[in-house]
């Protein structure tokens, strides 16, 4: 299964956003393997954050996310950072409308 997010970023905050992400922590690495997550990418543009991951069951890694010590952590952690809330970090997704396999 395929899942893309959008997030956005507080005003000034861009580079640290990046930053983070350049060091994302080894365990969060770990946690998101552990849920499930594999083909991960994310993609910045301005204060605008694109997410996309595979795999094989949406509502089992995303139960999996909502119920990790690890990812509550980081979800705190990038608190100062974003202006998307904790909560609608791992929602539904965006709606895919089109695909070219």
């Amino acid at each position: 299964m395929r899942y893309a997010f959008h997030l956005r970023i507080r005003k000034g905050r861009e580079r640290e956003y990046v930053t983070r992400h350049r060091n994302v922590w080894p365990s969060m690495i770990e946690e998101l393997k552990r849920s499930g997550v594999r083909n991960y990418s994310i993609y910045i543009d301005g204060r605008d954050v694109f997410g996309y991951w595979e795999c094989d069951d949406i509502n089992e890694t995303l139960k999996f996310l909502r119920g990790s010590r690890i990812n509550a952590e980081w979800q705190n952690y990038m608190s100062d950072v974003l202006e998307t809330s904790a909560d609608d970090r791992i929602g539904e997704g965006l709606q895919e409308i089109f695909r070219l396999n």
